[in-house]
């Protein structure tokens, strides 16, 4: 055995840099992600656009066939929801492998769609799913409980068997006010666990990353870069504004934009060296 090489204990610390996905031979993979300028919110949309542009029909058709995956999914009482959640990971990471594909010379295709069933990681892109389906439920269960409590701390549901109505409509505003604090505190609980799942599909298909290393990587990288993301929202939100007012047509592009913007913002933050 050779003896161990002594350490510079005044070096500088090293950053957490893995090998890139194939085809990548140029880019090294960042653990956590690296911090990038708010310029960047706008930069992501620009080159998600040239991702698009590259297969514009496939882009659409393959966006449609998961936003209508989720449409059936939603006409299946409570069975449907859940089974839209635990499907996110698996068909997020399709997408992003077919941009994946794209970015490193194969034309994109329809069946890439589903490359996420077929991943040697689906048994761990199924597992992000069902931690995804968690998250929602228990946070959604937390609101139920929290709304009920509200209700019948203000009396509201004593006074509805009472039959006064003046008591009634006095306790529904007051009581509108706690529901408004649950209603925001939702949204703010919401924001993390957009965080930790936004980058975890392809990290599980692509580098190969257990859930929950995938969901730390990704929350961290989105804090990391959360001027940015702001910027980007506020871009998206626009997007889809102006997207609605043509009969929800400008959605069609919208929506495979949301996606291929992704997959640029995952190459920008975890991949050095990287010519994008």
């Amino acid at each position: 055995m050779e003896p161990t090489a002594p350490q510079n204990p005044y070096a500088a610390p090293t950053v957490d840099v893995l090998s890139a996905p194939q085809g990548d031979d140029n880019a090294s993979f960042i653990l956590d992600g690296r911090t990038t300028s708010i310029g960047q919110g706008v930069n992501w949309v620009a080159r998600g656009w040239g991702v698009f542009t590259q297969s514009p029909l496939i882009w659409i058709v393959n966006s449609v066939i998961v936003i209508g995956i989720y449409f059936v999914l939603s006409l299946v009482p409570f069975i449907g929801s859940i089974l839209s959640m635990a499907l996110y990971a698996l068909l997020g990471a399709g997408l992003m492998i077919g941009a994946h594909a794209q970015h490193n010379g194969r034309a994109l295709e329809v069946a890439d769609t589903f490359a996420g069933f077929q991943s040697e990681h689906k048994m761990n892109l199924l597992v992000l799913g069902l931690l995804y389906m968690v998250s929602w439920v228990v946070l959604i269960i937390l609101a139920g409980i929290s709304f009920a409590i509200v209700l019948g701390a203000s009396g509201v549901a004593g006074s509805l068997f009472s039959g006064d109505s003046s008591a009634i409509v006095g306790l529904i505003a007051g009581a509108g006010i706690g529901v408004i604090l649950i209603g925001l505190v939702v949204m703010a609980a919401s924001i993390p666990i957009a965080m930790a799942f936004w980058f975890a599909p392809i990290l599980v298909a692509l580098h190969g990353l257990s859930p929950l290393s995938a969901m730390k990587s990704s929350f961290f990288a989105c804090l990391k870069n959360f001027l940015p993301f702001f910027l980007y929202g506020i871009i998206f939100i626009v997007l889809v504004i102006v997207g609605s007012i043509p009969i929800l047509l400008g959605l069609l592009v919208v929506f495979p934009l949301l996606f291929t913007s992704t997959y640029a913002a995952y190459r920008d933050i975890f991949l050095a060296d990287d010519g994008n």
